[in-house]
């Protein structure tokens, strides 16, 4: 946009400041436009979606005209002009010979004759039995096709603002996609607004993927890059972000749900997950982990990145794993193994502890991990459970203790520091 303006005849003879300046100021009056605009199709939160919906007149800014069906027939909303016009030509070709009297020299088109008067009967009982073809407001298919057109056209403005952005990603989400004809029409939408949100992490590519995830799960979309984006956003910093249970549910049901995943794919995330576990908050390392142990189980031919040992002189083996590609074929983890494992077993918070030293090795008859109860956990829920537990503890006449990994100091300095002989505490 600032191109073709910068061309434009009109800036010639003006400095560049002021030319910069004055496309700043056309792109925030479109910008401005297309919030409005959007704001306005966000208020609108009730669409006809059949024909009973069209009965409540409180619905409508102005009261409609009474449906009528005078023909007693019914209307139908499925009316086909050229679905009657040949059914029309079926019912004159069971007319008999007699009926045919007159033939138009120019068309070469048969008539029948109008001094019948059976002929007369039969035509007003073929136009009784016609079903009435619907007026425009009367058919519900309209009121969701222009909604889907007004949405299609209002995204097309440049500029719109990264605030009302997130609004109608999630409007789109929620209402849109599931009253319009046509829905798969968003997802060049969604796919572009995931690209710009990908490069600042925020909550604009969440939306984008979870949008993204509802054309793929309900209107067949075929989007072969979608679990390399949803790879990408896994990141420690998504464990803090404000709409981070709605991520975690998108991932829940993207990895969980799909039993057809190849392996590369599987352990690619596992091996994320585990590194999310040991740079993230203990609320996200418990996900992780139970989101791990559902996955290994789920998918047998993983279980090599439990099992899989170092070499016999020293134990040790290399992590071929590259964590910095975001292409699920290139990450080679399915060569790893999960010695992260090895490393949140000794994790401070004893829960983490505890779901590491069992993920991995659950026989079939151990439950899955019920993944909603842990989307739910932030470290304030962690703190007042513990709380709540030794509170319960000590009622019962026992003094419960809190177990702390500190070590009462004995110098103010290291021993190994020149300052150590002149402060020691007592």
């Amino acid at each position: 946009m600032r191109k073709s303006l910068g061309n434009n005849p009109k800036f010639d003879g003006h400095s560049p400041d002021v030319v910069t300046a004055q496309i700043s100021k056309i792109e925030r009056s479109c910008g401005l436009v297309a919030e409005n605009i959007c704001r306005i199709l966000l208020s609108i939160d009730n669409v006809a979606q059949k024909k009973d919906d069209l009965q409540d007149e409180t619905k409508f800014l102005f009261t409609p005209p009474a449906l009528s069906d005078d023909s007693g027939t019914g209307f139908n909303e499925d009316f086909d002009d050229d679905a009657s016009v040949d059914s029309e030509a079926d019912s004159q070709a069971t007319l008999s010979s007699d009926e045919r009297e007159e033939i138009d020299d120019k068309g070469g088109s048969k008539r029948l004759s109008s001094s019948n008067p059976s002929n007369k009967g039969a035509k007003r009982a073929k136009t009784d039995s016609k079903p009435q073809k619907l007026i425009t407001w009367q058919q519900s298919y309209k009121h969701r096709n222009a909604l889907q057109e007004a949405w299609l056209s209002a995204l097309r403005l440049p500029n719109l603002p990264s605030r009302t952005q997130k609004l109608v990603l999630q409007h789109l989400s929620t209402y849109v996609l599931g009253i319009c004809p046509s829905p798969l029409r968003f997802a060049e939408y969604f796919t572009q607004s995931f690209k710009g949100g990908t490069s600042s992490g925020g909550i604009t590519a969440i939306l984008s993927l979870h949008g993204l995830f509802i054309l793929i799960l309900h209107h067949k979309l075929e989007y072969p890059q979608f679990y390399n984006s949803l790879y990408q956003l896994l990141h420690p910093r998504i464990l803090y972000a404000k709409h981070r249970t709605r991520f975690l549910r998108l991932l829940s049901k993207s990895l969980v749900g799909n039993t057809m995943l190849p392996a590369y794919v599987v352990a690619s995330f596992c091996k994320r997950l585990c590194r999310l576990a040991l740079a993230g908050p203990p609320s996200g390392g418990l996900f992780a982990l139970a989101l791990t142990s559902n996955l290994l189980r789920k998918h047998g031919e993983c279980a090599c990145l439990i099992h899989r040992s170092g070499n016999a002189e020293d134990g040790l083996m290399e992590d071929v794993f590259d964590e910095d590609v975001d292409d699920l074929t290139k990450t080679r983890a399915l060569e790893s193994s999960l010695w992260e494992l090895s490393a949140l077993e000794k994790h401070y918070h004893p829960a983490i502890s505890a779901l590491a030293k069992s993920c991995g090795t659950e026989d079939d008859k151990t439950p899955m991990h019920d993944i909603e109860d842990y989307m739910a956990l932030t470290y304030k829920s962690l703190f007042d459970q513990e709380r709540k537990r030794i509170e319960s503890y000590g009622k019962g006449g026992n003094k419960s203790k809190v177990a702390l990994t500190f070590q009462p100091p004995k110098n103010l300095f290291t021993d190994i520091d020149i300052f150590a002989s002149m402060m020691k505490c007592s």
